[in-house]
């Protein structure tokens, strides 16, 4: 414990002036030194200043290790994704803001404040405490300078810059020494799923086992789930289907046992998505329905299923009016793109090839391309080099073939 900084907290809280509080006891400029932490006082110094202000040394020694331990559920809550007992762990700490900030725990408690803000979705406070942990970061040890640009990359994944999310992570393989042994499985977590978004199977296949045998080690099985639903994204994308198969089949059923409703949505989307790639998008498309009127209908991922059934649903020659309907229905955002970029592509499928493919080419691939969504750049890049390599203008035909070919601006 910082002693001084103990000394300082009471004093602030009894309205007392250094001049006070060091009477009798010692030089005001002492006391100054031992606020600041720059010299330890004697013992018999320390108890009686303590007990000036009805403060028993041993007590503060208590109270202290009970923190200490408060703290610590809080970051497990984190690393086992208990999101209800860490926001329960919050209120309780919270309560002793004041008093956390005079010891040494305060970077600790600060840094996994960030990371439940971003678990709870909390923008505005994520924000904040990214512009608080910046100013803190000067007194950072090791290890938490470690955690502290590992929650930015977090942080920046919620905020859909996945490429610097990404960047901040290659950079902290320089220091992986500094990680936190807690932390390794969240690290390979994170990776694998930002490679995954940048369609780089190979690497987050290997980063995904990682994680695997690392929430299996540690008992951390709900974790362990979604690192699962990660390694049946890569199945699907390197076309191991049977094993794909087999772990969506698995999460389905464990997801719904362990009450992981969001997770288990996830698991259907992903399965929709293989069975769509194996042609089977009547079974795809009755996925995708069971849990489309379950999702709140303002939500991204509401969205992505109604985009995902109109694909199926296309292939299968239904009407498909009523679920573009939905979809501009759902898009009350203006700065909601994505959305109405497919609203607008499942309407003109209705009109002639020429005005699809100009579609293609002068809205979509561009707008796919520049913010970065990797595999609908590839899949209209793949229409567009069939197209012009039917009408044999090769410069076009060799530029988006030669763009499909591209795994997330690695050749493959």
């Amino acid at each position: 414990m910082n002693v001084g900084s103990v000394i300082k907290y009471y004093r602030s809280k009894h309205n007392l002036t250094q001049q006070q509080l060091a009477d009798g006891i010692c030089s005001i400029s002492h006391l100054s030194k031992i606020e600041s932490n720059s010299y330890i006082p004697h013992e018999s110094t320390t108890q009686a200043l303590l007990a000036k202000m009805g403060v028993q040394w041993k007590t503060e020694i208590d109270k202290h290790k009970q923190l200490e331990r408060e703290l610590g559920k809080f970051i497990d809550c984190s690393i086992y994704f208990d999101l209800n007992a860490m926001r329960k762990q919050y209120e309780e700490l919270e309560q002793e803001i004041d008093y956390i900030q005079s010891t040494e725990l305060v970077n600790q408690f600060e840094l996994y404040k960030f990371r439940y803000y971003i678990f709870d979705e909390d923008y505005e406070q994520a924000e904040c405490q990214k512009n608080l942990l910046e100013r803190l970061k000067g007194s950072f040890t090791a290890p938490e300078k470690w955690l502290h640009q590992f929650f930015l990359s977090v942080y920046y994944s919620m905020k859909g810059q996945a490429e610097h999310s990404l960047k901040l992570l290659e950079n902290l393989e320089e220091g992986i020494q500094s990680i936190p042994q807690k932390f390794e499985g969240e690290y390979y977590y994170q990776k694998a799923r930002l490679l995954i978004l940048h369609d780089r199977y190979e690497r987050s296949a290997y980063y995904a086992e990682l994680a695997v045998q690392h929430y299996q080690l540690h008992y951390n099985y709900i974790r362990l789930l979604h690192a699962q639903l990660l390694l049946a994204i890569n199945y699907t994308k390197r076309n191991l289907l049977v094993q794909a198969v087999g772990l969506y089949e698995a999460l389905k059923r464990n997801s719904q046992i362990t009450g992981q409703t969001e997770l288990y949505y996830q698991t259907v989307y992903n399965y929709a998505e293989l069975l769509k790639q194996r042609e089977k998008n009547d079974e795809a498309l009755l996925q995708l329905q069971e849990i489309k009127d379950r999702l709140p209908k303002d939500s991204y991922f509401y969205k992505a299923v109604l985009v995902s059934a109109l694909e199926a649903a296309v292939e299968t020659g239904e009407d498909v009016s009523h679920l573009i309907h939905e979809l501009k229905a759902a898009i009350t955002d203006k700065n909601d793109t994505y959305f109405q970029v497919y609203a607008e592509y499942f309407e003109k499928r209705s009109f002639s090839q020429s005005n699809l493919l100009n579609y293609y080419e002068e809205k979509m691939f561009p707008f796919f391309r520049k913010n970065g969504y990797i595999k609908e750049a590839k899949k209209v890049s793949s229409q567009l080099a069939l197209f012009y390599q039917k009408k044999k203008e090769w410069e076009k035909a060799h530029f988006y073939s030669t763009y499909h070919e591209m795994n997330g601006g690695e050749f493959i």
